[in-house]
């Protein structure tokens, strides 16, 4: 079972991938949520995840700001935003699983939650 926390600064968009996860995803338990950079860390730190759903606007910072928090690659990543061509010099140089545009395609998010399962069973 992978453990994924949701980090977004929407309610909404928090609430959709719950959905997601709970009703369509095998083997996951959310362990967390949150909408800022501090709570997030603190979420982290606690939880231990296997995966991040992480926008990358969050108030006071982004999704980078976050993850250079952790030096060591502890989770995967998958960023979930608007857009994304202002950060993709960012993106390139972190070890972010996937990508996704608002609003997610559920087949392709479950395709990619699928494939850590697999990467995090393999293990």
């Amino acid at each position: 079972m992978i453990k994924i926390i949701i980090i977004d600064d929407e309610p909404d968009a928090i609430a959709s991938l719950e959905l997601i996860c709970n009703e369509f995803c095998d083997n996951v338990e959310i362990t967390g949520t949150a909408s800022t950079i501090q709570d997030a860390f603190e979420s982290i730190k606690n939880n231990n995840p296997d995966l991040l759903l992480l926008d990358i606007d969050l108030p006071r910072g982004n999704a980078f700001d976050l993850i250079h928090k952790f030096p060591k690659n502890q989770f995967h990543v998958i960023l979930i935003s608007a857009f994304f061509n202002k950060y993709q010099k960012q993106i390139s140089k972190n070890n972010i699983f996937a990508c996704m545009e608002k609003p997610v395609d559920i087949e392709v998010l479950i395709e990619h939650i699928n494939s850590i399962n697999k990467i995090c069973s393999d293990k």
